[in-house]
């Protein structure tokens, strides 16, 4: 609902019911405005949302895949249904990556196996699907190594001084690390790694940041079990997103590319994905000094910054090379000025099913087109263009958004008036809002004209969200990024398909 009444805000700027004040309206136009947004608030219901999100969930679908593509050909006949206009798919050929096989053997002091797979859930039957892959990480390179084995904490620059100054070099071995405490993405775990000469990098999933120490873990709880594995890519996206090979143009078919050695956002680096299960025997054998207060986790050992003691043999095969992505893209087309362009867009692929990131964004975002496309077969269309798509490789390095962007850059400075990016549409029970200063004053706005499952005003709830966070309670993934009054995160920086615009 907050989305469906941002994008009316924003974009259908119709005449409008009993709002005596909406930002940007007269009185006049804000009581007819209020109206339309009631009506376009009355077409979704949970049920379509729940039976979309279950046909989003119902098989992997990484970038590239099978299924994912077959995704992309069911959200443009949804599209079509619906009534969008000009809707078509668009291929960039870009340099992906998918997983061959992976394993890692501790071979000294003792020997151990990883299982690089997440044990079943129990009353979870989506959790036995055989096409979930095991442990792997997004645009690493393949290669063999046997090396030590060193705990290099969250794998910050700074974490690599106090190693040094412990007189320990990571030069010729295989770090691990761990995914949060404090938070940075796992792309620049990899390139810190690379800087520092490490063979290669291991990236767990602490308990103490997403497991038992949290509170109950899956199926009892939100926190991750013992099995618990954190896919993603390392892709130096930061530095330059999109297809490493084509860094400022579009990856359309025939497009020019570089080098994979001479792509700046191409790892040169190993890396693996572990559950604290394959970690913790790691761990608990290594020697070296303690590991300081700071760096100790949540499993029920001491941690030691590592030595010479624990050695590991390390294998990754990976199919890195050129691949198809598709871009699913629908519009209608604005009654007053349909050359200015509102554009919304949520990604696609997932890792495994999705079920949060992307799929319950895309959920959404078919059940706001679906409202969308009633009001204009009910000769309701929007003031300006609503340009909506469907984006491939978001997991990888923000692929498709960016090369999207890249081939309408010209029709984007001249027509486009704002982006609104769906991602993670729900994740627990506190809301988040993100948006530039600009935009920040007009969803806080909505949120007090919306009603959150406890009952209070989606406003009211997020104020106490954002209060006990304040307090030091964490509860969300998000801090205010405002230094006033507002509640509204300002500091969206990247990480998803908006980063682009």
């Amino acid at each position: 609902m907050t989305l469906s009444r941002l994008v009316t805000l924003a974009l259908l700027v119709l005449p409008s019911a009993a709002h005596a004040q909406i930002l940007g309206f007269t009185p006049a136009h804000a009581t007819s405005e209020a109206a339309v947004e009631e009506k376009l608030k009355s077409i979704p219901t949970p049920d379509e949302e729940r039976r979309q999100h279950r046909i989003f969930t119902a098989e992997p679908h990484i970038a590239g895949s099978k299924r994912n593509n077959e995704l992309a050909e069911y959200i443009r006949d949804e599209w079509k249904k619906q009534g969008l206009e000009d809707i078509i798919i668009r291929r960039y050929d870009v340099y992906g990556t998918n997983p061959k096989s992976a394993s890692l053997e501790m071979i000294a002091p003792t020997h151990y196996a990883a299982t690089l797979r997440e044990a079943p859930i129990p009353g979870d039957d989506d959790s036995k699907n055989p096409a979930i892959s095991g442990a792997w990480l997004g645009m690493s390179i393949s290669g063999e190594v046997t090396a030590p084995v060193i705990y290099s904490h969250s794998g910050n620059p700074e974490d690599y001084d106090l190693l040094r100054k412990n007189g320990i070099s990571v030069k010729g071995k295989i770090v691990l690390v761990r995914y949060s405490n404090p938070y940075s993405y796992r792309g620049f775990k990899a390139l810190t790694a690379q800087r520092e000469g490490a063979a290669a990098i291991l990236i767990y999933s602490d308990p103490a940041e997403s497991g038992y120490t949290k509170g109950k873990v899956d199926p009892n709880g939100p926190w991750g079990p013992e099995y618990y594995i954190q896919r993603g890519a390392i892709t130096y996206d930061f530095m330059v997103p999109g297809d490493p090979q084509t860094p400022g143009w579009a990856s359309v078919p025939g497009a020019k590319r570089i080098p994979i050695e001479d792509a700046v956002s191409a790892p040169k680096i190993m890396a693996l994905p572990l559950s604290w299960h394959d970690a913790k025997p790691l761990l608990e054998n290594m020697d070296g000094p303690v590991a300081p207060e700071n760096w100790q986790g949540g499993l029920p050992i001491q941690y030691h910054l590592g030595g010479e003691r624990v050695k590991a043999h390390l294998k990754i095969e990976m199919e890195n090379g050129l691949q198809p992505y598709y871009v699913v893209e629908g519009r209608i087309r604005g009654s007053d000025l349909p050359d200015e362009w509102i554009v919304l867009g949520n990604h696609r692929d997932a890792w495994v099913f999705g079920g949060v990131d992307p799929s319950s964004g895309t959920a959404s975002m078919m059940e706001l087109t679906r409202a969308l496309g009633e009001l204009k077969k009910q000769g309701r269309r929007p003031r300006r263009t609503i340009v909506v798509c469907s984006w491939d490789g978001e997991e990888v390095g923000l692929t498709g958004s960016t090369e999207w962007g890249e081939q309408f850059v010209d029709e984007l400075r001249a027509k486009g008036v704002a982006y609104i990016n769906v991602d993670e549409a729900t994740s627990g029970p506190n809301f988040h809002g993100q948006a530039v200063a600009s935009l920040a004053p007009m969803l806080e706005e909505t949120a007090r004209t919306l009603q959150d499952p406890s009952g209070k005003s989606l406003f009211d709830a997020w104020k106490a969200t954002i209060d006990k966070e304040k307090e030091g309670q964490r509860s969300g993934p998000f801090d205010s990024g405002a230094a006033n009054s507002s509640l509204a995160d300002t500091r969206i920086g990247s990480g998803s398909d908006h980063t682009s615009s």
